[in-house]
């Protein structure tokens, strides 16, 4: 599928723009993938008592992380919109709220993520306040929406979800040096560019 749009005047030509072609699928595709892979490896995991590791270890930002850092926004942005509902019509986690709530922290997450690489480059640490502004931008729309995280009070639960998901932190920062370490940005088609 593909859209004419007009050059500028002085190029007195049409170019081409494809929405989506066969390399974004493919890659669309094995993001989606991991995205709801990632979730499942982590939920299956014998736990004791009623223990979730989900909120402990993030699981839900690893191929947004990975897509953001190698410069796939498109498909960064389109993983931080579809991987909680996804998630949610094939393991019915999380429910409906919660993907609501988990498509906007992944959004703020992208997003931060996505300027920060504009900004500084690609650092190691970046996962980290990109995860912080992602829960601030939740807990924006929790204090507007507290339905949306049970009618409890929105800062303390953005404060103990913080609190709960300092190993996940731990894990992005991880995900994110490691990335950059062994496969860092490159020059804009010779693999992944950093913004």
């Amino acid at each position: 599928m593909s859209i004419a749009l007009p050059e500028p005047a002085s190029a007195g030509a049409s170019r081409t723009v494809r929405f989506l072609t066969a390399s974004l699928a493919r890659e669309l595709g094995i993001l989606l993938c991991l995205s709801v892979l990632f979730p499942f490896m982590v939920h299956v995991l014998p736990v004791p008592g009623d223990a979730r590791l989900g909120p402990r270890l993030l699981p839900m930002f690893y191929a947004p992380l990975l897509a953001a850092l190698w410069g796939r926004a498109r498909s960064a942005w389109t993983l931080a919109l579809a991987a909680p509902w996804l998630n949610w019509a094939l393991t019915s986690h999380p429910a409906p709220p919660g993907a609501i709530v988990m498509m906007v922290e992944l959004s703020g997450f992208v997003f931060v993520l996505r300027a920060l690489l504009s900004g500084v480059g690609a650092r190691w640490y970046l996962a980290a306040p990109a995860y912080f502004a992602g829960k601030a931008a939740a807990l924006l729309g929790a204090a507007f929406f507290p339905a949306l995280i049970g009618g409890h009070a929105a800062l303390n639960w953005a404060a103990q979800s913080v609190v709960i998901g300092a190993p996940g932190i731990t894990i992005l920062v991880l995900i994110n040096w490691l990335a950059l370490r062994h496969y860092p940005p490159g020059a804009a088609g010779g693999g992944p560019a950093a913004a």
